[in-house]
C-alpha cells in the first residue's frame, strides 16, 4: 500500500489547522489582541491627557489600564448599544466603589467592614445578568484600587475625569475602530470546525497504521474519542453563534447552516468508524488524505472515484460519508454567502432566537430560529446555569436551600473576605488586600466546591511559578520603561489568551506583569514578592475552606442535576420524534432538539469530569463509565433525530419511542425505573430493525439508544414490578381515548384502565396470554380485541382501532328493506378484531363473508350489482 510522506508545506498547513481548531472562531486570540491594543492605547491616551493637564501620569495610566482590561474582558453584549450602556455602568460602578472607599478611609474598622459589604454586593448583583456581573467587578476593583493607590478624597474629581476619558476612548476603540462582526466570527468558527474535521481524518489514518492491542493504538483511540467530543463542542458553539444578531442573513440561513453542520457531524462520526479493511483501498485512503489536508474539491472527486471503481461495502460507505461532508460544507458556504456585509447592528438586539411578536408560531408558520445555547464571550457557558437550577425550587425542610446561587456565593465571599482580612492583616497591615483578592477571585466564575478549590489551587501554583520567574527576570530587564512596558503587554496577552486553557498559566503571566510593574515603581523586592505569595496562599486556602464549610454546593449534587437536565432534554427529543412518526409532514425541528441535548451533554461532562478522579488521584471507574454512557446516548439520539425525518412510524416504532420517552421522563421526575424496562423496548425493536429502508435505520438507532440507557435510567433495587404498557391510536393515527380491559382464560377480569391524553395505558397483570380489549370512548372506531402475551415490562405495539366498514345497501330501485349486517365478535356489525402477529398488530377489517351460492344481479338503472 502506498503511503505518502508529508512535505514541509503540508506540515505547516496542518500546524495551522491545529492552531485554528484549538480556538473556535479565534475568540481567545482576537480577545487577547483587542485587550492588549485597548490597554496600550489607553495608557498612551491617559499619558497625553496627564501631561497636558500637568498632573502626574502614574495614577491615570494605571486606572486607565484597569478600565480597558475590564472593558475588554467583560463586555459581552451582542449589539453596540448594549456595549455602550454596559461601559457606562462600568464607569459608574468603579466610581461608586472608589467613593465608598474614600468615605470610610479615615476609620480603619469602618474601611474593613465596608470591604466585606462591597464584596457581598458585588457578588449578589450577578443575579440580574451579565451586565451586573461586570458592574460588580467594577465596584470591587474601584474599592480595591482606592486602597492600592492610597487615594484621598480630594483626588476623586480628578479620578472621575480619568475614568471618563478611559471609557470614552474604549468606546471609540471597540465600537467604532475595532467593532466585533458576528458574521466574521461565524465564518471563523466554521473554519475551526473544518479544521477539527480534518484532524479527525488524520487520526483515523494514524489509527489504521497501528496494530490492535498496542499502546500506540490505545493512545490513538483515546485521541479519536477526545476529538469527537471537541467536534461536537465546536458544532454547539456554531449553533450558539447563529443566534447572535447579524451573524447570518435571516432565520432560514441559520437553519440551513445548522442542518449542514449537523449532517457533517454525523457523517464524520460514521467516517471515523469504518470497518476493518475499508482503508486497504488506496482510493479510500486518498479520500481521507484529501480531507486531512482540507482539499474539499478533491474529497468529492476521490469519493466519486471510489463509488465508481470499488465494490467493497467498507470503502463505498466511506465514500458516501465523505460526499455528505463535502455537500454539507457547500451548503453552509452558500448560506453564508447570502449574508449581508453589514455592521454589527444590522439586526436588532434579540432579532434571532426569539418568537415572533404575538406569541409562538402557529401551524404552517416557520418558527423563529432559537439557538440551543447562549454563548458567553464566544465560548460555551459554565456551570452556573445548571447549579442555579439545583437550588430551585426551594426545599421547605432545608432553609438554606431557599437561597439562590448568587446569594449563597455572596454569603460565602463575605465570610471568606472577613477571615482573609483578619489573617492577611496579621501578615501585613499594608498588603492584606492580596489575601482578600485571592479569596474573592476563587468564587468568580465558579459554582461548585470542586471548581472553587481547583481555581484557588491553580492561583497558588501560578503565583508560585510566577514569583520564581519575576525574581529571575526583573534584574535582567532593569527599570527601563521602553523594555519593561512591552514585557508587561506581552504578559497581559499571554494571561488573556491562555485563560480558558489554564488558569495557572494566566496567574503566572499576571505575577510576571506585577513584578515588572513594581520594578517600574521602584518597589520591587524579593521580600515583597514572597509576601504576595504568602497572602495569596492564605486567601486561596480560606476560599477553599469556606466553599466546603459554608453553604457548599456539592459537586456530585451539581453533576446529578446536570444528568437530570440531560435526561430531560432526551425525553423532550424522544417525544418530538414520537410526534413526528405519528404525524408525518412538517413538525418541530428535530435538529434543534438534538442540539439542546448536546448543550445538556456539555454541562454533564463539565460537572462530571472533576468526579472522575478521587482525592488520591485514582480513576473513579463508575463515573467514567457513566460519562461514557451519556456521550453514547447523545450520539445515538442525534442519529435517531436524523433518521426520523420524513418516516411514517409503524406501531412498533412509535410504541418503542414513546416508551423510551416515558422511561426517561420517569427518571427525571425521580420515579424508579425497574431493571429490564429498556430491554423490553429493545425486544420490541429487534424485529423492525432487521428490515430495510429508513424505518429500519430508525429502529436500529432507537435500539442502540435503548441498549445504552440502562446505565442512566434503571435502578438497581427491586422496586415495583414494571407494568405492561401500550398506546391506543385511532384510524387516523392520533391518540384515542379508550377503556382497556384484560381478561384471563377463565373469563376473570385482571385489570381495567382508561387511556391518557396521549393514548397510553399501563396494566399490571401476571405473565401469560390474556384477552386484551380496547373499547373506544366515542362512537365511530371499531373496538379491538385479541389474545396477546402480556407480562411485567412488556411493551406492546400500538393498538390501532379500525374504522367501521361502509354499510352495503340494496339497489334503491328494487323493493325490500335494507338487511342488517351480521354482528362480529367485537359487538359491531361486520367487524372483526385486529390480530397480533410476528410483524406487529394488524388493523381490524371487515369480517369474511360466508361462501354461498348466489349470482350478482345488475341494477336495472345502472347502479352497483347486488348479491
Amino acid at each position: 500500500m502506498q503511503r505518502t510522506v508529508p512535505t514541509a508545506s503540508d506540515r505547516l498547513l496542518r500546524a495551522r489547522d491545529r492552531f485554528v481548531a484549538s480556538d473556535p472562531g479565534l475568540v481567545r486570540l482576537v480577545s487577547a489582541v483587542r485587550a492588549v491594543l485597548a490597554i496600550a492605547s489607553t495608557l498612551g491616551v491617559e499619558y497625553l491627557v496627564a501631561t497636558t493637564t500637568g498632573t502626574p501620569p502614574l495614577v491615570p495610566m494605571m486606572l486607565g489600564a484597569v478600565v480597558a482590561m475590564l472593558a475588554s474582558f467583560g463586555i459581552f453584549d451582542a449589539t453596540r448599544a448594549g456595549q455602550a450602556v454596559t461601559l457606562c455602568f462600568l464607569a459608574l460602578s468603579m466610581l461608586a466603589g472608589m467613593g465608598v472607599a474614600l468615605l470610610v478611609d479615615r476609620n480603619r474598622l469602618a474601611s474593613l467592614t465596608a470591604f466585606v459589604v462591597v464584596v457581598f454586593v458585588a457578588v449578589w448583583v450577578r443575579r440580574f445578568g451579565l451586565r451586573y456581573f461586570v458592574c460588580g467587578m467594577g465596584g470591587f476593583m474601584g474599592y480595591f484600587f482606592a486602597l492600592f493607590l492610597s487615594l484621598r478624597p480630594e483626588m476623586l474629581p480628578g479620578v472621575a475625569f480619568v475614568v471618563a476619558v478611559a471609557i470614552v476612548w474604549v468606546m471609540l476603540l471597540t465600537l467604532v475602530l475595532l467593532p466585533i462582526r458576528n458574521d466574521r466570527v461565524l465564518r471563523r468558527m466554521l473554519r475551526s470546525f473544518e479544521a477539527r474535521l480534518a484532524g479527525l481524518a488524520g487520526t483515523v489514518l494514524a489509527l489504521d497504521g497501528h496494530a490492535p492491542g498496542t499502546a500506540e493504538r490505545e493512545r490513538a483511540e483515546a485521541r479519536l474519542a477526545s476529538l469527537l467530543v471537541r467536534v461536537n463542542e465546536a458544532a454547539l458553539v456554531i449553533d450558539g453563534q447563529l443566534g447572535t444578531p447579524a451573524a447570518v442573513a435571516d432565520d432560514d440561513a441559520a437553519r440551513i447552516v445548522r442542518r449542514a453542520v449537523f449532517d457533517a457531524e454525523l457523517a464524520v462520526t460514521a467516517l471515523t468508524r469504518v470497518g476493518p479493511g475499508a482503508l486497504d483501498c488506496d482510493d479510500a485512503r486518498a479520500v481521507l488524505t484529501a480531507l486531512h489536508g482540507g482539499r474539499w474539491d478533491a474529497v468529492r472527486e476521490r469519493a466519486g472515484r471510489v463509488a465508481d471503481r470499488v465494490a467493497a461495502p467498507g470503502p463505498r460507505r466511506l465514500a458516501v460519508d465523505a460526499t455528505v461532508l463535502a455537500d454539507a460544507r457547500a451548503d453552509w458556504t452558500a448560506a453564508l454567502d447570502t449574508a449581508p456585509e453589514g455592521a454589527l447592528d444590522t439586526a436588532p438586539e434579540g432579532a434571532l432566537g426569539t418568537a415572533p411578536e404575538g406569541g409562538p408560531a402557529t401551524v404552517g408558520e416557520a418558527a423563529a430560529f432559537a439557538p440551543a445555547v447562549q454563548l458567553f464571550g464566544g465560548n460555551l457557558p459554565g456551570s452556573a446555569g445548571t447549579v442555579t437550577r439545583l437550588h430551585r425550587p426551594p426545599d421547605p425542610g432545608r432553609p438554606a436551600s431557599r437561597l439562590s446561587l448568587t446569594t449563597r456565593q455572596a454569603v460565602q465571599v463575605a465570610v471568606a473576605t472577613a477571615v482573609a482580612i483578619a489573617v492577611g492583616d496579621a501578615l501585613s497591615e499594608q498588603r492584606y488586600y492580596w489575601a482578600v483578592l485571592a479569596a474573592f477571585i476563587a468564587f468568580t466564575g465558579t459554582a461548585t466546591v470542586a471548581e472553587t478549590v481547583r481555581k484557588a489551587a491553580h492561583r497558588i501554583v501560578g503565583t508560585m511559578i510566577g514569583l520564581v520567574g519575576a525574581i529571575a527576570l526583573v534584574p535582567v530587564l532593569g527599570p527601563d520603561v521602553a523594555v519593561v512596558l512591552p514585557v508587561i503587554l506581552l504578559s497581559i496577552f499571554g494571561a488573556l489568551y491562555l485563560f480558558r486553557l489554564s488558569y495557572a498559566l494566566m496567574i503566572f503571566f499576571i505575577t510576571l506583569m506585577l513584578g515588572e510593574l513594581y520594578a517600574l515603581l521602584g518597589t520591587f523586592t524579593v521580600d515583597l514578592m514572597v509576601l504576595r505569595l504568602e497572602e495569596t496562599v492564605v486567601g486561596g486556602l480560606i476560599g477553599c475552606a469556606v466553599s466546603v464549610l459554608v453553604l457548599p454546593t456539592r459537586t456530585r449534587s451539581a453533576a446529578d442535576e446536570a444528568r437530570r437536565g440531560l435526561l430531560d432534554a432526551l425525553a423532550e427529543l424522544l417525544g418530538t420524534v414520537d410526534r413526528a412518526l405519528r404525524r408525518p409532514g412538517p413538525c418541530e425541528d428535530l435538529r434543534a432538539g438534538a442540539r439542546a441535548l448536546d448543550a445538556a451533554l456539555h454541562q454533564t461532562l463539565l460537572l462530571g469530569r472533576p468526579l472522575t478522579r478521587t482525592w488520591l488521584g485514582s480513576t473513579h471507574r463508575d463515573v467514567v463509565h457513566g460519562l461514557t454512557a451519556c456521550t453514547a446516548v447523545a450520539e445515538h439520539a442525534r442519529r435517531l433525530a436524523r433518521s426520523a425525518e420524513g418516516v411514517s412510524g409503524t406501531p412498533a416504532l412509535t410504541a418503542g419511542c414513546a416508551r423510551l420517552a416515558q422511561l426517561t421522563a420517569d427518571a427525571v421526575a425521580g420515579r424508579p425505573v425497574p431493571a429490564g424496562s429498556c430491554a423490553a423496548v429493545l425486544d420490541l425493536l429487534i424485529g423492525p430493525a432487521g428490515g430495510t429502508g429508513r424505518g429500519a435505520a430508525l429502529a436500529r438507532e432507537a435500539g442502540l439508544l435503548a441498549a445504552e440507557l440502562p446505565a442512566l435510567l434503571e435502578t438497581g433495587d427491586d422496586g415495583p414490578a414494571p407494568a405492561t404498557v401500550g398506546r391506543v391510536r385511532g384510524p387516523d393515527g392520533a391518540p384515542a381515548a379508550a377503556t382497556v380491559t384484560v381478561v384471563d382464560g377463565s373469563g376473570r377480569q385482571l385489570d381495567r384502565v382508561t387511556t391518557g391524553d396521549d393514548g397510553g395505558f399501563a396494566v399490571r397483570v401476571p405473565a401469560g396470554t390474556h384477552l386484551l380489549v380496547a373499547a373506544p370512548a366515542v362512537a365511530g372506531p371499531a373496538p379491538f380485541g385479541e389474545h396477546v402475551h402480556l407480562g411485567p415490562g412488556t411493551v406492546l405495539p400500538d393498538v390501532v382501532l379500525a374504522a367501521p366498514p361502509p354499510v352495503r345497501r340494496r339497489c334503491p330501485c328494487r323493493p325490500g328493506s335494507v338487511p342488517a349486517a351480521r354482528a362480529g365478535p367485537g359487538g359491531r356489525a361486520g367487524v372483526r378484531p385486529a390480530r397480533l402477529s410476528a410483524g406487529g398488530l394488524r388493523a381490524a377489517g371487515p369480517a369474511p363473508r360466508r361462501a354461498r351460492r348466489s349470482r350478482s344481479r345488475a341494477c336495472p338503472r345502472g347502479g352497483p350489482a347486488t348479491p
